[in-house]
């Protein structure tokens, strides 16, 4: 799928409805599109929300099969980064959706399972779309 395709287009719906659960339960506390810091390689990277100006949103959503869901471990990556480098921010959240994600992977993040391979990875917490919004509703992000 290229760049601004219709996978692009499908993730837009997710952050879409990520938004309206932060504007009902976080009114004036969040931003959208916020450059915090640089990705593994340099790159300017822009979060999708950061809540309260010291939590990171990072929305992935995958519709079909396919590489998405190992790109999930270089987010990852970028963000423990992101938060080692600017002690602003305190935490961040990968809201994974979608019926893309096979079983396994989706498991696999969803138990954390990436902290017993990454260094400083309890820093990022994985969690499924249904959960952020329980969350959000509760005030517990």
């Amino acid at each position: 799928m290229s760049p601004g395709g219709r996978g692009t287009r499908t993730g837009k719906v997710h952050e879409k409805l990520i938004q309206q659960a932060l504007l009902e339960n976080y009114p004036g506390a969040f931003k959208e599109q916020v450059v915090v810091g640089n990705d593994l390689f340099g790159n300017k990277y822009k979060a999708d929300f950061v809540l309260n100006d010291e939590i990171i949103i990072s929305a992935k959503w995958q519709q079909t099969h396919g590489t998405a869901e190992q790109k999930i471990v270089y987010e990852i990556i970028t963000l423990v980064k992101i938060l080692k480098e600017n002690p602003k921010y305190k935490k961040a959240y990968i809201i994974i959706s979608g019926t893309g994600y096979t079983k396994k992977a989706k498991d696999f993040y969803l138990n954390q399972k990436h902290v017993e391979y990454i260094k400083e990875g309890n820093l990022i917490e994985i969690i499924s779309f249904e959960d952020f919004v329980k969350r959000s509703n509760l005030k517990l992000l």
